[in-house]
């Protein structure tokens, strides 16, 4: 019924600084839900932990999301809907991070390079060294349900259109972005149910991808319509799996790269040509 597809890329820019990948993104599938999250660790100095977190911001959003079952959206509407999913995203991603800082603490090793100011915002929150942004979305029955925090995109593709899940109009500037790491968190994360019968597919991706194409109009021509198309033609990922190794290795800006998709099966081959 769907092609499903989760990959991240270490970036050249964090070979070369021998940092770790930051990205993390996963897929999960049974026969009553489809689940893809993607997550964007921050770069900054102080988010000495970042890669771990958006491992678990990963998990938040799965295991929330996985919790559901159709009933739950019959039974509520959509008020409550948004804020159970989003408190029980933001307990997971806490419960989480307190327990792997319960067991390793912060060492002196870790922030031996940052500033007094950045040490003391840690000692004051070390939850901050976990920062990330996080999307997710789960196909249940005829629903979409999408959930994101920060500005790592997701994305509805219908009739060759791509669209933006989100409105991203109050989202920082300057390379700045909304995280699971800030203390008011359960304002900025967003949860919207859509009906899926209408789209093809729903993609979720961070800047690492989208930059180098500068543009959306650039990124649909470029990249998402001929994923579809490849798609279309051979059933599988080939095509696309290559092209990202090669944009974290060598074509894209240097950044961690990473792509969770699920996509329907009977595409309409005129939109995709």
């Amino acid at each position: 019924m769907y092609y499903t597809y989760a990959k991240s890329v270490i970036g050249y820019n964090h070979i070369n600084n021998k940092m770790p990948c930051q990205d993390f993104s996963s897929v999960y599938s049974d026969k009553e839900k489809t689940i893809i999250t993607c997550c964007d660790g921050h770069g900054g100095s102080s988010y000495i932990r970042s890669d771990f977190g958006s491992k678990v911001a990963s998990y938040s959003a799965f295991i929330t999301l996985n919790s559901l079952n159709q009933s739950f959206f019959s039974r509520l509407d959509n008020e409550d809907i948004e804020s159970k999913i989003k408190l029980n995203i933001l307990c997971e991603y806490n419960r989480m991070i307190e327990q792997h800082l319960s067991k390793k603490p912060i060492r002196k090793s870790e922030v031996i390079n940052l500033d007094e100011e950045e040490q003391d915002a840690l000692r004051l929150n070390p939850v901050k060294a976990y920062g990330t942004t996080l999307t997710g979305a789960m196909v249940i029955g005829k629903k979409l349900v999408v959930v994101g925090i920060g500005d790592t995109e997701a994305l509805v593709v219908s009739k060759g259109e791509m669209m933006k899940v989100f409105d991203d109009s109050d989202e920082p500037v300057a390379n700045v972005t909304y995280s699971m790491c800030q203390e008011d968190a359960y304002k900025y994360i967003k949860v919207k149910v859509l009906d899926f019968k209408n789209i093809d597919a729903v993609i979720l991706c961070t800047d690492g991808l989208t930059s180098p194409y500068q543009t959306y109009v650039n990124f649909n021509n470029s990249f998402i319509k001929p994923m579809m198309n490849s798609l279309y033609r051979n059933g599988n990922f080939h095509d696309v799996d290559t092209l990202i190794d090669e944009i974290a290795s060598k074509l894209g800006v240097g950044d961690d790269v990473s792509l969770a998709v699920i996509c329907k099966d009977d595409l309409v081959k005129k939109y995709y040509k």
